[in-house]
């Protein structure tokens, strides 16, 4: 995650971040050779970008791990054994070549935070409904370019407060989406079909949600419609194709900033914006 997102998760989901923020008293192992010589210290392990074709099975014997980070890989499966890992709260999969989630992953009843990546996903629903018997799951990060729906079972993960969405064909939210009371941060980047106007209505049944990212998606307009995310207060649209903002961006009352670089906003307009909504709304122009 890079020093933005992370800034952003410690102020608006602080009581999932405060579990990431604490690793830094675990006992930290890079190495899974010297690892395994301390099975019972083992607490946190960073094992990403090392060309893992499999889970590596010595995991397993670290009873104590809280925090593992697997990401960069191409592990293709994820054991049922995973399951003896109880005390996780972090993993990180991003980055392998996963298809689906094992049968005993919802076993992992203390993870927090979760970030993964597929493929080719076998089934969606199934994963979806086994993430939501993990009762302390409240950030999540799905990529894929080959997911084109959600399921409507990410509706049952009522204890989300991030979620992102990357790299993925997605174009509409399902119906159940608006199930997220508790989602505080949404991304939704570098997602090319994703329609905006038609997931607004959607968006704007969310009570909590005060941070969205729709960076990086080409959008060459901000429909009039976005006047119905009223619990808004920072708005990402940098590295889009915009020409300008709708003026219904003034009824959005709890707005504190609003990025807009890397846009195709003229200069003249830019500046009337920062005059505009100065000093109430920071305006981000580059």
């Amino acid at each position: 995650m890079n020093n933005l997102k992370t800034l952003f998760l410690v102020i608006l989901i602080g009581t999932a971040f405060t579990n990431l923020m604490g690793q830094s008293s675990l006992k930290s192992f890079s190495d899974l050779s010297e690892a395994s010589r301390n099975p019972n210290e083992v607490e946190m392990l960073m094992l990403n970008n090392r060309g893992f074709t499999r889970f590596p099975d010595e995991i397993f014997e670290f009873k104590n791990l809280k925090y593992l980070e697997l990401s960069g890989n191409m592990i293709m499966e994820i054991p049922d054994s995973i399951s003896l890992l109880s005390k996780l709260f972090y993993l990180n999969l991003s980055g392998n070549k996963l298809s689906q989630l094992p049968d005993s992953f919802d076993q992992l009843t203390a993870l927090s935070d979760l970030f993964i990546d597929y493929e080719s996903p076998v089934n969606l629903p199934k994963d979806f409904m086994l993430l939501s018997k993990l009762p302390q799951l409240s950030i999540l990060e799905v990529g894929g370019s080959n997911i084109n729906t959600l399921p409507a079972e990410i509706g049952l993960l009522q204890n989300l407060e991030y979620f992102e969405l990357l790299d993925s064909q997605v174009e509409d939210l399902p119906e159940e989406f608006s199930n997220l009371k508790k989602l505080k941060v949404l991304y939704i980047n570098n997602d090319n079909r994703f329609q905006l106007k038609e997931n607004l209505d959607i968006l704007g049944r969310l009570p909590l949600l005060s941070e969205l990212h729709l960076e990086g998606g080409y959008f060459t307009e901000l429909p009039p419609e976005i006047r119905t995310l009223e619990s808004i207060e920072y708005l990402f649209l940098n590295n889009n194709k915009l020409r300008e903002l709708p003026p219904e961006i003034s009824e959005l009352r709890r707005l504190k900033f609003i990025d807009v670089s890397n846009n195709d906003i003229p200069n003249y307009l830019l500046h009337q914006y920062n005059e505009k909504y100065a000093p109430t709304i920071r305006v981000r122009l580059r």
